[in-house]
């Protein structure tokens, strides 16, 4: 009997000292367990409460930005212990981020403008297991997933770019919605002519470089990947015959020279293109139905509306360009790659999307998140139909090429280079930048 009761206090002071030495251990320090997530056993900084930073960039410019700036603003107020390096550098994002993928040293979220899957797939982790996944709209899963289930990005809205115009410039000179691109130039030279070159019929803010790729994009679909005249197979394979170019520059440059493009084209800046549009002072720019927006901020009283890109070849039909717009990715070497998944998952939120969408004029990339486009939403059911086709440089040009366009393009209307020699250049640069990509 006394055994048994010098047995029992024994195991009750085992217990005793067990119980104690786990409150010391739990206090000691203040150190914690790592945290599990989905498997992933790796201690972050913030498991330990310790403020961490995360990088972030994005190539949105104007009041895009500054929306996602706002709302990367409350994410740090609601997580007090991750700091956001905010950054949108603007015309020179792709440049920047080009030095950061050959250096490995990409930011922890970045926007892929795109490229998510071509480009920077293979800097990407994959958010597959993240609960967003699942309210993914349908239409926008192909541009950012692949057959093997990886999701490369959170998409925040999704892409349908055409041409906005202004509708009382075109009521003022009588001037029909454009079908076919000689109806579009028609319309040009009647506003040109009849304003007296008051009126710029297409404003671009060529400075900013990317404004000027924004033509080519739109144009290269129906003048080479028509239903009609389709020669996506020569551009795909390498067989492509570059002095066809020369038509397509020849037609950029005859902007220019018959007055169809605002006269500062090269010192103007991309928010130009959306005050000559609030003040009246353009017919048409080449963007989405998000530069409508922020038109809108400067008059609130703009009529103004969106129509989809004109046909070039005969028996051919108008279409829009789209795919990714808005995006987050995570780097796969990012150091603190569960707070850069927690930011992302917080622009996930349907009332975060839907922030972002608004402010483009676009459709959500989140299901069931609403999006008021106000006068827009006539436009988007009216053309519901029309086919939206891939941007021709993420299809059919080796990854460096939308530089070589935007700053060919430049040159040519300022004089630099002619006709001939842009169709060179993109010769030259399309065989070098394929050859590198396949060592």
């Amino acid at each position: 009997m006394k055994f048994m009761k010098w047995q029992s206090l024994l195991v009750v002071m085992i217990v005793l000292v067990g119980i104690l030495s786990a409150c010391g251990s739990s206090n000691q320090g203040n150190e914690k367990k790592p945290a599990e997530n989905n498997g992933n056993k790796q201690a972050t900084e913030q498991d330990s409460g310790k403020k961490v930073t995360i990088s972030v960039a994005t190539n949105v410019v104007g009041e895009q930005a500054k929306v996602l700036q706002a709302i990367a603003d409350n994410f740090m107020k609601e997580n007090p212990t991750i700091k956001v390096d905010f950054s949108a550098p603007g015309k020179d994002y792709e440049n920047m981020m080009k030095i950061k993928m050959a250096s490995n040293d990409l930011p922890d979220v970045f926007s892929t403008h795109g490229w998510a899957k071509l480009r920077y797939g293979q800097y990407l982790a994959d958010l597959k297991d993240e609960a967003w996944v699942a309210t993914l709209d349908e239409a926008i899963k192909p541009a950012v997933t692949d057959d093997a289930g990886k999701v490369y990005v959170l998409p925040m809205d999704q892409d349908k770019s055409g041409i906005v115009y202004n509708k009382d410039v075109l009521e003022k000179y009588n001037i029909a919605i454009p079908q076919t691109y000689a109806q579009l130039m028609e319309a040009a030279e009647t506003i040109a002519k009849e304003s007296g070159g008051a009126i710029a019929p297409f404003h671009m803010g060529g400075s900013d470089n990317w404004p000027v790729g924004q033509y080519f994009d739109y144009f290269a679909n129906p003048l080479y990947i028509s239903a009609a005249q389709n020669q996506s197979a020569q551009l795909l394979d390498g067989s492509f015959d570059w002095s066809n170019w020369d038509q397509f520059a020849e037609m950029f440059a005859d902007l220019y020279k018959k007055g169809y493009l605002n006269k500062d084209v090269l010192t103007a800046k991309y928010n130009d293109d959306a005050k000559a549009l609030a003040e009246g002072k353009t017919a048409f720019l080449f963007y989405g139905a998000y530069a409508i927006e922020e038109a809108k901020k400067i008059n609130p009283e703009l009529h103004a509306g969106f129509m989809p890109i004109p046909s070039i070849v005969e028996g051919d039909t108008p279409t829009f360009v789209g795919g990714e717009k808005t995006t987050w990715g995570v780097s796969k070497d990012s150091k603190n790659i569960e707070a850069a998944k927690k930011f992302v998952a917080y622009f996930a939120k349907p009332e975060n999307a839907q922030l972002v969408a608004v402010s483009n004029a676009l459709p959500s990339g989140i299901k069931g998140t609403a999006v008021d486009a106000g006068d827009l939403s006539t436009y988007y059911e009216q053309y519901k139909d029309i086919r939206v086709l891939p941007y021709f440089d993420r299809v059919f040009l080796p990854n460096g090429m939308w530089d070589v366009m935007c700053k060919n393009g430049q040159d040519l209307i300022s004089g630099g280079i002619t006709v001939k020699q842009f169709s060179e250049n993109m010769e030259k640069e399309y065989n070098r930048l394929r050859a590198a990509a396949v060592k």
